[in-house]
């Protein structure tokens, strides 16, 4: 009687200072963002958060959409975490819960092989850029309101293929985009898209978020992020995914 009251609570114990299980843990990803994420369910995010998951021993379900659904999805509880070019913000920071940074946040104009060779010569036209969780608190659109207020239009998208289907039309003049984005677009043109440099650092890296009711979930993740840069698994990815742009 006493060996069996003995493990009773040694199983009591272990099951009290376990890490938190999840059933399935629905994960909030770009719909389509290449590099960071490509059409069926591929791409640098979608690849990274799923190698953690499966680190953690978890089953994750990628939940795709725009941009803008990624804080109103998570605030609702449709989704445990999100990941898709999110900035950190020093604004948000008391609502949500931050990973690690995981890239650096860099920002590019992307524009047509033409005559515009310098970001003043976008002077009094459209460039488009990705709307954020609100109009006015992207971290893209705030950079651009910030640096080029009334130097050019500011038109918003809610996703990345009408943003270059636009600018390939000459809808638009030019796009901010992620640096790596811009990249990847200027590649894959034909030599039809340039991206203008200098690129330039917004906020203070891309991370995952929760809601603070996740955020030992969110701890979780980050023991496993640095395990992969350890064992070199971030960097295999980086260089699947970036190595070339």
């Amino acid at each position: 009687m006493k060996l069996i009251l003995r493990l009773l609570i040694l199983l009591l114990c272990i099951f009290f200072n376990a890490s938190p299980l999840y059933a399935n843990i629905r994960v909030g990803t770009l719909l389509f963002y290449p590099p960071f994420a490509n059409s069926g369910g591929g791409g640098f995010d979608n690849d990274l958060i799923q190698k953690i998951c499966q680190r953690l021993h978890e089953t994750c379900i990628l939940v795709p959409m725009d941009s803008n659904q990624l804080y109103p999805a998570l605030d609702n509880g449709k989704i445990d975490i999100a990941i898709g070019l999110i900035s950190i913000s020093s604004n948000e920071s008391s609502k949500y819960t931050y990973s690690l940074p995981y890239l650096v946040s860099k920002g590019q104009f992307l524009v047509s092989n033409g005559n515009i060779k310098s970001i003043q010569d976008l002077k009094g036209k459209k460039v488009g850029v990705i709307r954020g969780k609100e109009d006015n608190a992207d971290t893209f659109y705030n950079y651009l309101i910030t640096n080029f207020n009334g130097l050019f239009e500011i038109i918003q998208f809610d996703d990345i293929e009408d943003l270059i289907t636009s600018l390939n039309g000459g809808d638009i003049a030019g796009a901010y985009i992620h640096k790596s984005a811009a990249s990847y677009w200027a590649r894959n043109s034909n030599g039809e898209l340039v991206a203008l440099d200098p690129a330039n650092t917004l906020g203070e890296g891309l991370a995952m978020i929760a809601l603070p009711a996740n955020a030992p979930l969110i701890q979780r993740i980050n023991q496993q992020l640095q395990q992969m840069e350890k064992d070199s698994t971030f960097l295999n990815l980086y260089n699947t995914y970036f190595g070339q742009l």
